[in-house]
C-alpha cells in the first residue's frame, strides 16, 4: 500500500507499534490498534472515492485467473444477503492469498511459516528428537533397545485471537466477486500484518504469540496468564563495532548459540539464519559488511548466509538474530461477520474478521538479541 497517499494511517501504525515495543497495557494496545484499523478503514476508502474507476482496475488486473472456488462463490452469496447474527468462515483460498500479499510487503511473514490448524484451535508439537531420544544397535531377535523419549503436547491456541475490521463498500457487489476478493484481500493484508509481525518479535504472550525477543525461561504468572519479558543482550551480543573483517568472529559464539538447543544437542541451522533490523537500521547495518572490490564495485557480504531482513517492530538501536526453522507458528480458522455498530462513512458496511495463531520459540537458544550502532559511523 503506498502510505504516501495514508499519511494519518502512517502516523496511527507508529503509535500502535511504539505501544507494543514499550510495553503498553492491554487497553492502551487495543486502543491504538482499533484507533489505527479505523483511520485506515476511513482514508483508504476516502482515497478510493477520489480514483474509484482507476482503483477497480488495478484490483481487477491482480486477480487470479482461474476463478472463484465453490467455497469462495458460497462465502460471496452470504455477503450478499447479510451475515448479520452470525460468523462466516473465510474460505482457505483467501487466506492463503492475503499470506501471499503479507510476505511480499512483510518479509518477516515469509520467513516464519504459519500451518493451518483448521478450525480446531489447536495444534501437536513435539519436543526436538534430539532432546534425549536414541536409537541403540543390538540383536535382531533381541529386546527393543533403545526409546525415543520425544514428548508431544497440545497446545490450545484459541485465546490468541487476531480481530481486523474491513470496510466494504454496500455496493461492491456490483463490481463482481472477483472485485470484491481482491478488495478483502488487500484491506485483509494490511490490516493483519502489523499486528501479526509486531506479535512475532515482540509479543509477550498474552493472548498473542510469543516474540522472538521474549526470554522463555522468565515467563511469570499473573491472574492465570503467562507473560514474558525481554531477553538481554548475550555477553559476545555487542556488533556495535563490527566490520567486515571483524564479521565472522564477532557472528561465530551467536552462530554457535543457534546451532544448539537447551540440552546442548546440535541442530541444523543451514539457510535458516536471519538478521532482524529496524528500517532506519538495515542500510547502516548493510554498509557494516559492505566493501569495494577491485573493480570498483562494493559487495554485501554477512559471512555464514545470514539474511539481514527488516522489520518495524524491532526497536531502533537493537536487531534479532535468530533460526527460522526453530519457530513453532500455526493459524486457526478465520471467520467474518457484520460489526453491528454504525461506521460513520456513508455507504459502506464494516465486518470484523477474527483470526487465531499461535506462536512460540521451540526454546531460548532460537533467537538472541542483540546491539546495533546507535548512530552512522
Amino acid at each position: 500500500m503506498d502510505y504516501t497517499k495514508l499519511p494519518n494511517y502512517k502516523a496511527a501504525v507508529e503509535k500502535y507499534t511504539n505501544a507494543v515495543k514499550e510495553g503498553a497495557d492491554e487497553a492502551a494496545q487495543s486502543k491504538a490498534f482499533d484507533k489505527m484499523m479505523n483511520t485506515l478503514g476511513t482514508e483508504m476508502m476516502e482515497n478510493m472515492s477520489a480514483t474509484t474507476s482507476d482503483k477497480i482496475n488495478e484490483l481487477m488486473a491482480s486477480r487470479p485467473t482461474n476463478g472463484l472456488s465453490e467455497n469462495e462463490t458460497k462465502f460471496f452469496n452470504a455477503i450478499s444477503t447479510g451475515l448479520s447474527g452470525a460468523d462466516a468462515t473465510l474460505p482457505l483460498e483467501i487466506v492463503n492469498q492475503v499470506f501471499v500479499e503479507l510476505e511480499t510487503a512483510h518479509p518477516l511473514l515469509g520467513i516464519i511459516k504459519f500451518q493451518s490448524a483448521g478450525l480446531k484451535m489447536k495444534a501437536i508439537v513435539a519436543d526436538s528428537l534430539a532432546s534425549g531420544g536414541v536409537a541403540k544397535w543390538g540383536e535382531i531377535f533381541g529386546d527393543i533397545k533403545g526409546q525415543l523419549t520425544q514428548t508431544f503436547r497440545e497446545v490450545d491456541f484459541s485465546q490468541s485471537k487476531l480481530t481486523t475490521f474491513l470496510a466494504i463498500p454496500k455496493d461492491a457487489l456490483e463490481n463482481g466477486y472477483d472485485w470484491l476478493k481482491t478488495f478483502i484481500v488487500i484491506q485483509m493484508s494490511e490490516a493483519m500484518a502489523l499486528a501479526l509481525e509486531t506479535a512475532l518479535v515482540v509479543g509477550d504472550g498474552n493472548n498473542q504469540p510469543i516474540g522472538l525477543m521474549k526470554d522463555l525461561s522468565k515467563g511469570t504468572v499473573s491472574n492465570g496468564v503467562t507473560t514474558y519479558p525481554d531477553k538481554d543482550v548475550p555477553a559476545k551480543g555487542d556488533l556495535s563495532d563490527i566490520t567486515p573483517e571483524t564479521a565472522a568472529k564477532k557472528l561465530a559464539p551467536l552462530m554457535q548459540m543457534l546451532a544448539k538447543n537447551e540440552k546442548g544437542s546440535f541442530v541444523n541451522i543451514s539457510g535458516q539464519v536471519k538478521l532482524l533490523v529496524n528500517p532506519d537500521s538495515y542500510y547502516e547495518t548493510l554498509a557494516d559488511f559492505m566493501t569495494l572490490t577491485q573493480n570498483g564495485l562494493w559487495v554485501v557480504a554477512v559471512p555464514w548466509g545470514i539474511e539481514v531482513v527488516q522489520s518495524v517492530a524491532v526497536p531502533a538501536g537493537k536487531g534479532v538474530i535468530f533460526a527460522a526453522n526453530r519457530y513453532w507458528a500455526y493459524m486457526g480458522g478465520t471467520k467474518m461477520g457484520e460489526f453491528d455498530q454504525t461506521l460513520a462513512i456513508e455507504d459502506l458496511q464494516l465486518y470484523t474478521v477474527k483470526s487465531f495463531y499461535y506462536g512460540k520459540a521451540y526454546d531460548n537458544n532460537t533467537a538472541q538479541v542483540v546491539t546495533l550502532a546507535a548512530t552512522p559511523k
